[in-house]
């Protein structure tokens, strides 16, 4: 009789982990905001380091990403486009900044006056990146006043060996390099530099 109450109590566990369902938050309008809370660590964009978990924290960059649609799965896939856009700024990206200044005199002798126009443009680019090997590290789901759904991602990925796919990296970096189309270019460049200046002498134009 025990053993079938054993038995009985471990097929219910069993049957309420198989069960288990992620609760969507709701948002709630108040004072004119679209939401009363933004998590923490989407804020924050990192996980703090400690003694006994998270003891290799700094060997990992991070990322957020938010995306909302009325389809989950595609709530989902913005996030994720956006936090690995921004993993590769954080590992690839540069930033461009141009001054232009413009300054003139107008008006006739005795009353002259001074104009000036000065602009600036900051660009952010970002290089063709390899994103292999991020893990997420932390998810939140909310379901928007309009009915919509708003997702949270954060995304991890390890800098050298903390990198889940190091070894596989590693293994494949070989097979990523077309060897054969790099020494074509370079045996190309070296052709085109003979024929066009074939004394090997080099000019300067004022």
């Amino acid at each position: 009789m025990m053993k079938t109450i054993m038995i009985a109590l471990l097929a219910l566990g069993l049957t309420n982990c198989a069960q288990t369902n992620y609760k969507v938050k709701q948002e709630v309008k108040e004072e004119g905001r679209v939401l009363n809370q933004v998590p923490q660590w989407y804020v924050d964009a990192k996980i703090d380091k400690g003694f006994i978990f998270n003891k290799d924290a700094d060997k990992f960059v991070y990322a957020v990403g938010q995306g909302n649609s009325p389809d989950l799965q595609l709530a989902i896939e913005k996030a994720m486009m956006i936090a690995k856009a921004e993993l590769a700024d954080k590992l690839r990206g540069q930033m461009n900044k141009r001054t232009d200044l413009y300054i003139t005199e107008i008006g006739s002798e005795g009353n002259k006056k001074v104009v000036s126009k000065i602009e600036q443009t900051i660009v952010n680019v970002v290089k063709a990146t390899m994103i292999q090997g991020y893990e997420s590290w932390e998810k939140d789901v909310y379901e928007t006043p309009d009915g919509e759904y708003r997702v949270y991602i954060g995304l991890k990925m390890g800098v050298g060996d903390s990198n889940k796919l190091a070894e596989y990296i590693a293994k494949n970096a070989f097979s990523a390099v077309d060897i054969d189309t790099l020494a074509k270019n370079a045996i190309d460049k070296v052709m085109v530099e003979d024929i066009t200046n074939p004394d090997g002498i080099k000019t300067i134009e004022n």
